[in-house]
């Protein structure tokens, strides 16, 4: 993992989706930004977090999260990562990359799906245009490069707004 500061764009979306929302949170492929907010913004209040990694050396990194709150698995196939449960926020950012569709089309019972690197230029690897069926809403953070996605069935974004 490096530190590269302008990868933490989601940081925003997923600070005020945290501020909005009570229920489990899910993370999929952890990172420096992320796992570290989501710890540390589930901590007060002990909210459940579930994060799912398939690279080994990612989740030699994501272990030391782990405690009675934080549950991590390192999974060889996000395909058979049981994320059934109605969670408020279900956070997309693994690889293989172009396997990130499969997820979040199986994520429509979530509150809120947010998806990285939803710049239109990356149409052609992420294929995020191929699941905007599967939602009523989305909205784009398109403030910071790479972009993120919020995809819901449950709550109008119409009005969104990170500030």
């Amino acid at each position: 993992m490096r530190t590269q500061p302008f990868r933490g764009s989601h940081l925003p979306v997923l600070m005020k989706l945290m501020s909005m929302t009570h229920g489990s949170v899910l993370e999929l492929g952890c990172g420096i930004y992320s796992t570290i907010y989501l710890h540390w913004a589930c901590y007060p209040t002990c909210r459940r977090l579930v994060t799912y990694e398939n690279n080994p050396k990612y989740f030699d990194f994501l272990k030391q999260f782990e405690n009675r709150y934080h549950k991590t698995y390192c999974i060889e196939d996000y395909g058979s990562a049981d994320i059934s449960e109605p969670w408020s926020i279900a956070f997309v950012d693994h690889a293989p990359d172009r396997q990130r569709v499969n997820e979040i089309k199986r994520l429509t019972q979530a509150e809120y799906v947010v998806a990285h690197d939803a710049e239109n230029a990356n149409n052609k690897k992420y294929k995020y245009p191929s699941i905007y069926s599967f939602f009523k809403y989305r909205w784009k953070f398109d403030e910071r490069l790479p972009y993120t996605s919020i995809f819901s069935n449950h709550h109008d974004l119409s009005d969104f707004s990170i500030r």
